[in-house]
C-alpha cells in the first residue's frame, strides 16, 4: 500500500484535484438532472478536445468573458486598469496570466476588451490542456 504522501504527489503531479474542481465546477453550473451522464458526456468533450476534434468544453465561455469586461468597465471606455485586469483574471479562475498583457506603448497600464478577452480564453483553454494532458 502506497503513503499518503506519495498518494498525494501522484494526484498533485496530475492535477487531478484540479481536474475534479472543473467537473464539479461544471456541474454545480449546470446542474443536469442526470450528473452521471453528463459527466460522461464532460469527459468525452475533454478527450475529443485533447485529440484536437472539437472546442474546448470551458467553464466559461466567450458570453462570460464578455460580461465579465463589461462589468469590469461600466462606463463603456473601452479599457481597464491592470489592477481590474487581474481581478478578472482570478474571478475567471485563472492564477497565471501575464501581468501586463498590452504588448505596445499605446496605452499604457491599461487592457483593452479586445486583448483582455483574448487573454483569458486563451488561459482557461491552457489551464484545462494543463489538466487534461497525457501523461
Amino acid at each position: 500500500m502506497r503513503s499518503n504522501a506519495e498518494t498525494s504527489c501522484y494526484l498533485d503531479e496530475r492535477r487531478i484535484p484540479e481536474f475534479l474542481n472543473f467537473l464539479m465546477s461544471h456541474l454545480a453550473v449546470e446542474r443536469p438532472d442526470e450528473p452521471l451522464g453528463y459527466l460522461h458526456e464532460l469527459l468525452d468533450k475533454c478527450l475529443l478536445f485533447r485529440a484536437g476534434l472539437i472546442e474546448p468544453p470551458l467553464l466559461f465561455d466567450a458570453r462570460h468573458i464578455e460580461s465579465l469586461f463589461t462589468s469590469l468597465d461600466p462606463d463603456n471606455i473601452g479599457y481597464i486598469t491592470l489592477d481590474q485586469y487581474a481581478v478578472g483574471m482570478k474571478t475567471l479562475g485563472i492564477a497565471n496570466f501575464d501581468a501586463n498583457p498590452m504588448k505596445c506603448n499605446c496605452t499604457p497600464s491599461k487592457v483593452d476588451r479586445q486583448t483582455f478577452e483574448e487573454q483569458a480564453k486563451n488561459c482557461l483553454i491552457k489551464v484545462l490542456c494543463e489538466m487534461i494532458a497525457t501523461p
